[in-house]
């Protein structure tokens, strides 16, 4: 039992995903992408215990930011001046207030505020995960259920498509806010003008004709939906060879000189903007893994020499104490990594948003 509960089978148990019962669903289609890159055959869908980790963890956020914002709300209605949070309420604004300030704001200035809400929530979501999988949970309940109940825990980002998931959000949210940020630039008439926005409050003026100001002013609406998905794939890469205030057949060789490194460059381009989140995923899930499988080898060195008395005691205490050292440092890779993860999720939003790439 003991060794079931410390061991389990295998130093991968722990992070492996587990079903619970019969398939939910089962898929009757067969998907082939081109070149063979992929291949989606007839399979059944199960739920599983990652799967299980990751709802707790969105049921914990759920519990837990609504109620802090309530108090924190009440606070500021009594006595706004000695609103000082306290306890866990002040550990979460700490961290809110270093992800906004220290993280975000450096990389998106003026546009901080808008991508808060999403990188606050990717945050907290991904160091959640990480830290009830540091909780033995389904050991705990395995003994508390007399050993009937299995795997009820585990390690949610551990799953490579968990991960994945959460580095799709991101890189729909990466291109989102920059087709978004041409869709508002034309709106408001500044788009092209970037340099100049600043100190004319979002419009573009011309000073060249005797002094008077003309204001440029912005598309339509819905002429704007049209043209911003279009105007942030022609920005996606550089365009090396333009002419800039050039004519003539000069200028025209440029173009087509521009046109063609372009088409270079958008396809190294977009190779990048899917291993971004393709990065993003590798990085958190293998991180989170590793950690486990060490702590369960160490573990089962203890069984590995129960035969010899003498040396599973010295292997018994040089596991507990590495154990012990190594959770130490899986807590610390926890917060790391849900910080890394945020940190280039705002950095490659920082990107998309610049008015150039």
């Amino acid at each position: 039992m003991i060794q079931a509960l410390l061991a389990a089978h295998d130093p991968l148990d722990h992070v492996l995903p587990h079903r619970f019962g019969e398939g939910v669903a089962f898929w009757r289609w067969t998907i082939e992408a081109p070149l063979n890159i992929f291949k989606i055959e007839p399979h059944s869908t199960y739920f599983t215990n990652q799967m299980l980790m990751t709802i707790v963890a969105a049921v914990i956020m759920l519990l837990i930011f609504p109620m802090l914002g309530r108090r924190y709300a009440a606070m500021q209605v009594r006595d706004p001046a000695s609103a000082v949070p306290k306890g866990f309420t002040n550990l979460i604004e700490a961290m809110m207030q270093y992800i906004r300030n220290d993280v975000a704001r450096p990389v998106l200035g003026d546009k901080t505020d808008r991508f808060m809400p999403f990188l606050w929530t990717m945050f907290f979501y991904i160091l959640i995960c990480n830290l009830l999988g540091m909780i033995p949970l389904d050991s705990i309940v395995y003994f508390l259920s007399g050993m009937r109940l299995r795997h009820i825990g585990g390690t949610a980002t551990a799953n490579i498509m968990i991960t994945a998931g959460l580095a799709f959000c991101s890189f729909v949210m990466i291109h989102y806010s920059g087709a978004r940020q041409v869709y508002l630039d034309l709106v408001a008439g500044t788009y092209g003008h970037h340099g100049h926005d600043a100190e004319h409050g979002g419009h573009s003026h011309d000073h060249g004709h005797g002094g008077q100001s003309r204001v440029v002013r912005g598309d339509a609406a819905a002429v704007a939906v049209v043209k911003a998905p279009f105007l942030y794939i022609w920005n996606f890469a550089p365009h090396v060879f333009a002419p800039k205030g050039k004519a003539g057949p000069l200028a025209m060789l440029l173009w087509v000189a521009d046109l063609v490194m372009w088409v270079i460059l958008l396809g190294l381009e977009l190779i990048g903007a899917v291993i971004k989140p393709f990065a993003l995923a590798i990085r958190l899930f293998a991180n989170m893994v590793a950690g486990h499988v060490v702590l369960a080898s160490l573990l089962a060195l203890i069984f590995a020499f129960e035969g010899a008395v003498a040396m599973n005691w010295g292997i018994g205490v040089i596991s507990a104490l590495g154990c012990a050292a190594l959770s130490l440092l899986e807590l610390f890779v926890a917060f790391l990594q849900a910080y890394v993860f945020t940190f280039l999720t705002t950095l490659f939003i920082g990107a998309s948003v610049a008015p150039e790439h």
